[in-house]
């Protein structure tokens, strides 16, 4: 049978901040003690959870940058333009359609356009996403040019130059899409294994605290809770945020400022 220290000691997830916070505090009480048995482990403790505070910073830096080329943002505004461009061709021939004196071919081109081109608004595929936005209109444009359904209209109405605009830069727009840029960065994984390291530590450093001053005596009593108390307020902290059914939060590992965790 397998004993870990997890199965006697039991500690809420110490975000890295937090985990931080308290290992330079014990630090400085073992080094003020004179007691290198126990500033080893808490070096220890604050070096493993300073790498996964690193992790943390490259992973948020990373989720930040750029994920298309450099010119998604322009064209997707180009893109945008095109198609209020064509909304707005299509709509100018509303009050002639409508005319007594209209021929029928025109009218007919009018209304098929005017309920099957964006039959829930053109805004509607505007204020999608990047990738969504590209998908739409690439439902649309079949449909507009060579057998498509309504591109007899779009001739009709002679909008072929409004759907040639829109191919072109749909086409562009597709292009810079794929050109996601590289960006060096932990995975998830790699997080996820940083802050089970600062766990395993943390337990460390809390068993040898335990077997350095296992009596009840007052000596022991004192010197334990002093090296035990800057993680017992990080455990009271986030056991307080959990009963407000809250989601733990962070601090500063300088200055002990509540922050946001990294998700």
């Amino acid at each position: 049978m397998t004993v870990q220290l997890s199965d006697f000691i039991n500690l809420y997830t110490l975000p890295c901040g937090r985990a931080l916070y308290a290992a330079r505090q014990v630090q400085a009480i073992a080094r003020d003690l004179n007691l290198p048995l126990i500033e080893v482990p808490a070096e220890v403790f604050f070096d493993v959870a300073n790498d996964a505070h690193n992790l943390e910073f490259s992973y948020r830096t990373a989720k930040v940058q750029p994920q298309y080329g450099p010119l998604a943002t322009k064209l997707d505004n180009e893109l945008d333009r095109g198609l209020g461009a064509f909304d707005r061709a299509i709509g100018n021939y509303e009050d002639l359609a409508n005319s007594a004196d209209t021929e029928p071919e025109l009218t007919d081109a009018y209304n098929l356009l005017a309920r099957e081109a964006f039959p829930r608004g053109v805004t509607h595929i505007t204020l999608m996403s990047f990738p969504e936005e590209w998908e739409e209109v690439g439902k649309l444009l079949p449909r507009l040019q060579g057998n498509g359904d309504l591109a007899g209209a779009v001739a009709r109405l002679s909008l072929q130059p409004f759907v040639a605009k829109l191919a072109k830069t749909h086409t562009a727009f597709g292009a810079e899409l794929k050109k996601t840029p590289k960006v060096d960065g932990p995975t998830f994984d790699q997080i996820r294994a940083a802050r089970a390291a600062i766990q395993t530590r943390a337990r460390q450093l809390v068993a040898v605290v335990l077997g350095t001053f296992p009596l009840d005596d007052d000596d022991s009593v004192t010197k334990r809770g002093l090296l035990l108390e800057p993680l017992i307020a990080q455990q009271r902290a986030i056991a307080a945020t959990y009963k407000s059914r809250r989601t733990a939060t962070d601090v500063n590992p300088e200055t002990g400022e509540v922050t946001e965790l990294v998700e």
